[in-house]
């Protein structure tokens, strides 16, 4: 899950999205290693040959309050992490994933599922509207400031 993780880091990274930082791994296998301590988070590990290639982490409602006043319906979960080794990209494992988390949100009565997503990435777009998802709110950054002429 680690791997999978900062993976996701990096590769978000090509595009605007998280800031590699010296002890970013450190703080992530901590929130990784809280996360299952804890619980309540719903994550699937999609492997293959025992290797790990896909990784779905969601926050069900009762841990998604903070995002949940983004929209109406109610309750809401939030989809935090979703990402696919390149080399299984395409073969439906991300799809997998994705109607695994949305059977256990129709069995829990969940009224809507809220994402992130970098819009530049020229993956998640039409991954996300393959699985359901449009755009509810859109954000813009210039990093860094002095980007900003």
């Amino acid at each position: 899950m680690l791997d999978l993780e900062l993976r996701l880091i990096r590769f978000d990274g090509h595009f605007g999205g998280p800031v590699w930082r010296r002890d970013t791994a450190a703080l992530v296998r901590h929130e990784v290693r809280a996360s299952l301590e804890r619980g309540s988070t719903w994550t699937w590990l999609a492997e293959r040959d025992g290797r790990g290639i896909g990784l779905l982490v969601a926050q069900p409602p009762q841990d998604a309050g903070w995002i949940a006043g983004m929209t109406s319906p109610a309750p809401a979960a939030y989809l935090q992490t979703m990402f696919v080794a390149e080399q299984d990209r395409g073969t439906g494992v991300g799809a997998a994933l994705v109607r695994t988390l949305h059977a256990r949100l129709d069995a829990a009565g969940v009224a809507v599922t809220l994402l992130h997503h970098s819009q530049v990435n020229p993956l998640s777009g039409p991954f996300w509207n393959r699985m359901g998802y449009r755009p509810l709110w859109t954000s813009w950054e210039a990093r860094p400031v002095r980007g900003l002429r």
